[in-house]
C-alpha cells in the first residue's frame, strides 16, 4: 500500500510530543533521511512511500517521546564532518567540541594525547586533520574502547588506543611525550544535574559527565600534573572546561607552574577552553 510521503511526515512530527514542533521536524526528517533515504527535494514533491517503509516508525516515535536521543536511536552521529558510531557508552559529541579539535589542528603538534577519548571523536579528527602527527588516546571505560576503537577503523585514522585511567595514570605509551595534551573531561557538577534536559540526564552515561560538588575540578588537577610528566618542553595542555568554572579552571594550571594559561570562549561567546603552555 503506497502513501504519501508529506502526509506521512507531517503525522509523524505531530506524533512527536517530547520536544517543540521546530525540533519535531529536524528529528523526524533525520529518521526519514537516515533510515529511508528522504531528501528535502522529496518531501517538496510528496512522492510516495509504501505502509511497509514506515512499519519501524511508531516504535522510533515511542523512543524519542521517552527523551532518548536520536543519535542513540539511530546508531551514529556527525562530528567535524565525520560520521561517528555511538550508543549509550560514550557521550554523544557536542558541536561547541568541534572547535576545540579546531583549535588543537591549528596548533599543529606532532604528538598528541587525548585523555578520556570516549567515542574517539576528538583524537580521530584531530588525527585527520593532522596527517603527519601521531595521535594516542585513552579510556577507563571498556564499552568507550570497543567504540573508539570501531570509528577509528572505519575512518583508517591510525589513533594508538589503549587503556588507563586519568584519575590514576599510568602511561601505556611507555616513554613517549607529548606536543598537545586534550581532554574534554567530566565536569558537569551533581548540583547541576536539574538544568540538564532529560535526554542527556537518562541516556547519557554518567560516569564521562559528572563530578563531585565537592572537588569539581579533579579531573583539571590530575590532567595538569599528567601534562607536566608528559609533555615536551613548551607543549601545551588544552580543555574543555565548566563555563561556570572558567577562571578556576585556569587556576589550576597556573598553580601547576605552566608558564602561559589562557581561557578561550566558544563562538557563544561562552567560556569553553583552557589552553596551558608548559
Amino acid at each position: 500500500m503506497m502513501l504519501d510521503l508529506k502526509t506521512e511526515y507531517k503525522r509523524c512530527c505531530e506524533q512527536v510530543k517530547a520536544y517543540e514542533p521546530s525540533e519535531a521536524k529536524e528529528i523526524v526528517f533525520m529518521v526519514f533521511n537516515e533510515l529511508l533515504g528522504v531528501t528535502k527535494n522529496d518531501l517538496i514533491a510528496s512522492k510516495s512511500i509504501s505502509k511497509e517503509q514506515l512499519s519501524g516508525m511508531d516504535d522510533i516515535i515511542k523512543r524519542v517521546n521517552n527523551f532518548e536521543p536520536i543519535q542513540y536511536i539511530l546508531g551514529k552521529t556527525w562530528f567535524y564532518e565525520h560520521e561517528f558510531f555511538v550508543n549509550e557508552n560514550v557521550l554523544i559529541p557536542r558541536p561547541e567540541t568541534e572547535e576545540l579539535v579546531q583549535k588543537a589542528i591549528s596548533l599543529s603538534p606532532k604528538s598528541v594525547l587525548d585523555l578520556g577519548t570516549g567515542s574517539g571523536c576528538i583524537a580521530i579528527s584531530t588525527a585527520l586533520g593532522l596527517k603527519h602527527a601521531k595521535v594516542f588516546a585513552i579510556d577507563i571505560s571498556e564499552n568507550a574502547l570497543d567504540i573508539s576503537k570501531t570509528n577509528n577503523e572505519n575512518l583508517n585514522a591510525n589513533v594508538n588506543i589503549q587503556k588507563a585511567d586519568i584519575l590514576n595514570f599510568e602511561s601505556p605509551f611507555g616513554e613517549q611525550k607529548f606536543d598537545l595534551i586534550l581532554s574534554n573531561p567530566p565536569y558537569v557538577k551533581e548540583n547541576e544535574m536539574p538544568e540538564m534536559r532529560s535526554n542527556v540526564l537518562n541516556f547519557e552515561p554518567h560516569l564521562a559527565l559528572f563530578v563531585s560538588n565537592n572537588d569539581p575540578l579533579i579531573f583539571y588537577k590530575k590532567i595538569a600534573g599528567i601534562g607536566q610528566a608528559f609533555l615536551e618542553d613548551k607543549g601545551h595542555v588544552l580543555v574543555e572546561i565548566n563555563s561556570y568554572l572558567g577562571q578556576e579552571t585556569c587556576d589550576v594550571f597556573t598553580n601547576a607552574g605552566y608558564s602561559k594559561v589562557e581561557l578561550i570562549q566558544d563562538f557563544f561567546e561562552k567560556d569553553r577552553m583552557v589552553l596551558a603552555k608548559k
